[in-house]
């Protein structure tokens, strides 16, 4: 017998040009690294890629999957072999119908090395699974088959920081294979992109939703286009976000923690703060001096107070938390909940023992304002420098922190990192083999070997398990210092209408102004 992930059953909803209004500005904190789905990728990309591209399955709000392109989904009882079904009448943004045979195209694109697609290794068998075939025996069939039973496959396939791994038209991309800008199915198109300044997305007046009951859901659900267009606007600075919001010149941006106190009860403006699976950080470098030494790691955790740090970092908003599974997950167990006392005196003891003599220890930051890079940065330092560590502050532009991170270079570096749909991905994030990928965090065997056991085992108490058990390691082995979710605030004006928010991405379909 076949397992079935069917859509919901109510009637689709088609979208017509005359419900859309207006031009909806909304603040981005720095100019998106590429269009390219999966390519060069940070949040921001993701979170305007999903506003343009689908692929066949997508997650609901409470982090499931659905189907998005497909029409429903069989998988076999090994869970090995996924049978997708297109949704009939879809079209890509230049009219041409969506096929099979544009799954093919993409998924080839994808796989192909040259294309530097962040999640390739998670399919070809390296690292997560081997997809062994790719079928499409008619034009509104796909049919994949992994060599062995995964419990998160489609997870893997929905994931925003892979595109979700979407269906593209091949005019996305040139004569010459240079990448052009992104075809798909989503229910806004690309329009235009002035580097440093803006970039706009122009309503699909053909989209037809995923069957729905009229509301949004996660990244599937109704996601009609209520405006005509999307343009985002490059502004880094967060008190040109709040003055512009003011103005009436942005409708919608991301402010920081520091900034929310005056818009609690504001008579115009509506501030929204969203609480997410993301994770804010202290991420270690941990074969560089001093951090390949693990009782300096110890040290610096046993130094800092979780509980003062997060109400300093969060302005009050956010919830210690040390593991790599969010709060509010499922998989957030007792064991989940573990973490070192705030301990000074024995992190003094542990540095002296480790032999450090007040080597420099720098922590890199960003100043965005809808992350707390900078304030955690801060407050860790004093709490470092009580215990002796002679910890200093490099500020750097966002893209030039998450380049040198990528690449292994520093010592510590004060990061937020976007949700994951399933604990094995947020592991998947940080370990693995440095001489194959500088950025990851933890290298050890044991860690290692328990991330792989995750992606094949079916039976949740078991996986559970393996969660329980790494986070254990990691407490001991303390290869970064988790701090707390990350908790987004947004602000805008009381007139916009729906709910622009999903975890920590703008979510601008079914959103509307008065």
């Amino acid at each position: 017998m076949k397992h079935l992930l069917m859509a919901g059953v109510a009637s689709l909803a088609l979208i017509g040009a005359a419900e859309a209004q207006t031009t909806l500005n909304v603040s981005l904190n720095a100019d998106l690294r590429t269009n390219d789905p999966g390519v060069n990728r940070d949040g921001n990309s993701d979170g305007v890629l999903m506003h343009i591209l689908e692929g066949l399955v997508g997650a609901r709000n409470d982090m499931s999957i659905a189907p998005m392109l497909a029409e429903r989904v069989e998988v076999s009882d090994d869970f090995t072999r996924f049978t997708f079904t297109l949704r009939d009448g879809l079209k890509f943004h230049n009219g041409a119908p969506v096929t099979s045979a544009e799954f093919l195209w993409s998924w080839k694109r994808y796989m192909d090395p040259a294309t530097q697609w962040s999640c390739r290794t998670d399919f070809d068998g390296s690292r997560v699974v081997n997809v062994t075939s790719v079928e499409t025996p008619d034009p509104k069939t796909v049919v994949m088959t992994i060599d062995a039973p995964s419990p998160v496959f489609l997870a893997l396939l929905a994931r925003p920081e892979c595109g979700q791994t979407a269906i593209m038209h091949p005019d996305s991309v040139g004569a010459d294979g240079t990448f052009q800008f992104p075809i798909g199915t989503g229910p806004f198109k690309w329009q235009e992109w002035r580097k440093g300044e803006y970039f706009q997305l122009e309503a699909f007046t053909d989209y037809v939703s995923p069957p729905n009951d009229g509301t949004s859901d996660g990244l599937v659900g109704n996601k009609d286009p209520k405006v005509d267009f999307l343009r985002y606007m490059v502004v880094p600075d967060g008190a040109t976000v709040i003055a512009g919001i003011r103005t009436g010149a942005i409708h919608f941006g991301s402010i920081s923690a520091e900034q929310i106190d005056e818009f609690r009860d504001h008579p115009t403006l509506q501030l929204l703060s969203v609480p997410t699976g993301g994770h804010n950080i202290l991420y270690f470098q941990t074969r560089n001096a001093p951090m390949d030494n693990v009782e300096i790691r110890r040290a610096i955790a046993e130094a800092i107070d979780l509980d003062q740090l997060v109400a300093m970092a969060s302005n009050g908003t956010g919830t210690p938390n040390m593991s790599l599974i969010p709060v509010g997950s499922s998989w957030y167990s007792d064991v989940q909940a573990q973490r070192p006392a705030y301990n000074p005196e024995s992190a003094r003891a542990r540095l002296q023992a480790a032999g450090y003599k007040g080597e420099p220890i720098t922590i890199k930051a960003n100043r965005r304002s809808n992350v707390p890079s900078y304030a955690a940065a801060i407050a860790a330092q004093a709490m470092l420098q009580a215990v002796g560590i002679n910890a200093q502050i490099e500020v750097l532009d966002f893209a030039i922190q998450t380049d040198q991170r990528r690449e292994g270079v520093g010592q510590i570096s004060s990061v937020s990192v976007t949700p994951r749909f399933d604990p094995s991905f947020t592991y998947t994030f940080f370990i693995g083999d440095k001489d194959k990928d500088p950025s990851r965090m933890w290298e050890d065997p044991r860690a290692i070997e328990l991330m792989d056991r995750s992606y094949t085992e079916t039976d949740p108490a078991k996986r559970q398990e393996i969660f329980d058990e790494m986070h254990k390691l990691m407490m001991e082995e303390m290869p970064s210092v988790f701090i707390y979710n990350m908790v987004y605030n947004w602000l805008a004006p009381k007139s916009m209408t729906g709910m622009p928010v999903w975890e920590s991405y703008p979510r601008l379909w079914n959103v509307s102004l008065d």
